[in-house]
């Protein structure tokens, strides 16, 4: 459950690198593909890039400094998969950094892409 935040991370699998993003609900973003969509335009607009679709419900961000991929799941949700498992600890801890700017800035941002 979270407390005073929009996104977090609800697991990680240092296997597979695959990193579930768990979400609250509110007035704006109330639905699983609203929150999908409000996380990656949160790294967007943090990384000052751009959202790419790379096809089958998945996108990137154009500028960002590590390789990841978001994921609309059936089962699992919003999931964030690494793409070089030997920088997962440091892709995770960017991650981290990332959600808790988007969360502390959620009040504040706009719903265009930039």
């Amino acid at each position: 459950m979270l407390f005073n935040e929009k996104y977090g991370i609800a697991h990680i699998n240092y296997n597979t690198g695959r990193i579930i993003i768990e979400h609250s609900a509110d007035e704006e973003l109330s639905g699983l593909e609203d929150n999908f969509e409000g996380l990656i335009r949160g790294f967007a607009k943090l990384c000052g890039g751009e959202r790419e679709s790379l096809g089958m419900e998945q996108y990137r961000v154009t500028t960002s400094p590590h390789e990841f991929i978001f994921q609309l799941d059936g089962i699992d949700g919003i999931v964030i998969t690494v793409e070089n498992m030997r920088k997962i600890d440091e892709i995770v801890r960017y991650i981290k950094d990332s959600l808790a700017d988007i969360n502390y800035n959620m009040l504040y941002q706009s719903t265009e892409y930039y």
